[in-house]
């Protein structure tokens, strides 16, 4: 099991203060369009579920289990992504995420590839299930 840490270990941005302070979108979907869990090299992870409405993301939930880092990277990715275009979000990078915080020591960088990579997975597994539910109709039609 991973050691977590609770408090920041060096200077952080106004972003990352209001992010820890204030968690955004942190409970769970009931009826997600795609969602994802990942594992990052630390130990921590994160479920990221998303609510697709036109090629939109409409609502965005993560459940980070992990230190700080991952709690606060969660969040601001859960904003910076809430109302993207799936092809935008895909475009999100943890340089993105990084700077909505003001920055990220060195040795927590990782927090941000987890939450971007998990909600690239997250989009993947809806774009998925939409294909499958395309290929039901056609399916059944067959069946008849």
């Amino acid at each position: 099991m991973p050691e977590h840490q609770h408090h920041p270990t060096g200077p952080v941005g106004a972003g990352f203060l209001r992010h820890a302070q204030h968690p955004q979108n942190q409970q769970a979907l009931a009826d997600d369009s795609g969602k994802a869990t990942e594992v990052g090299v630390c130990g921590d992870s994160v479920d990221v579920q998303i609510k697709v409405d036109d090629d939109r993301i409409a609502d965005i939930r993560v459940v980070p289990h992990g230190c700080l880092y991952t709690v606060v990277c969660a969040s601001a990715l859960s904003e910076l992504a809430k109302g993207r275009s799936l092809e935008d979000a895909l475009q999100l990078s943890p340089e993105d995420v990084e700077e909505e915080l003001g920055g990220l020591p060195e040795d927590h960088k990782h927090c941000a590839r987890l939450v971007v990579n998990t909600l690239g997975e997250a989009i993947a597994d809806h774009y998925r299930r939409a294909s499958q539910r395309e290929k039901q109709p056609a399916q059944e039609g067959a069946a008849s």
